[in-house]
């Protein structure tokens, strides 16, 4: 049997992961966790498991495996809180900064906000601790494990004594103590999702800041530089700047990306796309001197996107000179045309 346990990288998607893993272990035997986040991570772990039961921790599932996992019908679990708990977590392990968290925890946003109102999911909340035993007897009844509740205290007991506990601290706080430009990527990222997640309201625009985005440079260099600064568009066409690689939910959206040229840039031309593993929209903008633009990108989120989204901008011929400058890059959710339209356009332009 499968268990899906997806969430924010938070501690709190960590513990339900270990609550579901004791509690199948307790009543089914030999329990393996897989980190998957794709069709094809699912199909290797099945193959390469020994356990008779697998406990498949998601954060970033793409839309294709999303989309699996709601027809399957079947329970699984969604975590969700404040997004901030979960950059925190990534943050003080030490193994991102703040973009790298940022661009990890948005993706899980996206993820969080299409699967919490699928009918066979749980969703589950952080609270303090003296809401963990209820939580746990809550999961053991939604994917059917037959408990009692002292083996369900029992469990949240040993999870505790290891370090493993619900996260209650304000993760605001924390935020505040961090840089002006700190705050901006991270508001601008992930706040939008809040009210959304905690009031079921609708999506502000999101914000991605250019230092959430990288630049290639002339020649090429292995370490990757953010798009804070203006880049030197002198050399070979290029992307010269691409990025963020972050999920959105499924849907259609506006991109306004927002650009300065310097005046050397005249003449010249560049294409403005939005790339998924396809290219899913692009224009081509020919600045006539120094100037700052917005560029308009509409495209669609569905089944088939299976890779993070980037924003890529590209010179289409060889530059002797010029700079171009990333402002920002802001995703409005947009509404869906209908379906019945659609289909009225496609068969009147088939006559």
């Amino acid at each position: 049997m499968m268990f899906f346990s997806i969430g924010m990288p938070s501690r709190l998607s960590e513990w339900c992961d270990a609550v579901i893993a004791r509690l199948a272990m307790s009543r089914f035997g030999t329990v393996e966790h897989a980190a998957l986040n794709t069709l094809e991570e699912l199909a290797s772990a099945l193959l390469r498991t020994q356990a008779s039961h697998l406990v498949a921790c998601s954060r970033q599932p793409v839309v294709r495996l999303q989309t699996e996992i709601v027809q399957g019908k079947r329970p699984f679990l969604v975590a969700v809180g404040d997004p901030r708990a979960a950059l925190r977590n990534l943050a003080e392990r030490g193994s991102y900064d703040v973009a790298g968290a940022t661009r990890a925890v948005a993706s899980s946003c996206a993820t969080v906000l299409s699967l919490t109102r699928a009918p066979a999911a749980l969703v589950v909340s952080n609270g303090n601790a003296g809401d963990a035993i209820a939580i746990a007897a809550a999961i053991a009844d939604h994917f059917e494990i037959p408990t009692s509740r002292s083996e369900v205290s029992k469990i949240v007991s040993e999870l505790r004594d290891v370090g493993v506990t619900l996260d209650s601290e304000d993760d605001s706080t924390w935020c505040d103590g961090l840089g002006e430009r700190e705050q901006a990527i991270i508001n601008g990222a992930l706040l939008p999702y809040l009210p959304y997640l905690q009031l079921d309201a609708g999506l502000d625009p999101i914000v991605w800041e250019p230092e959430l985005f990288f630049t290639s440079k002339h020649p090429p260099t292995e370490v990757l530089t953010p798009a804070s600064e203006p880049v030197d568009i002198t050399g070979r066409p290029r992307f010269l700047v691409y990025g963020p690689f972050i999920n959105l939910p499924p849907g259609s959206w506006q991109a306004n990306v927002v650009v300065g040229l310097s005046a050397e840039t005249a003449g010249m031309s560049f294409m403005v796309e939005v790339f998924a593993g396809r290219r899913l929209s692009h224009t081509q903008v020919e600045p006539s001197g120094a100037q700052i633009i917005e560029v308009n990108l509409q495209f669609m989120i569905d089944d088939s996107v299976d890779q993070p989204l980037q924003i890529r901008i590209a010179n289409e011929r060889a530059a002797f000179d010029g700079r171009l400058a990333l402002g920002y890059v802001t995703m409005a959710s947009q509404t869906a045309i209908p379906p019945a339209t659609r289909d009225r356009l496609t068969a009147a332009l088939r006559k």
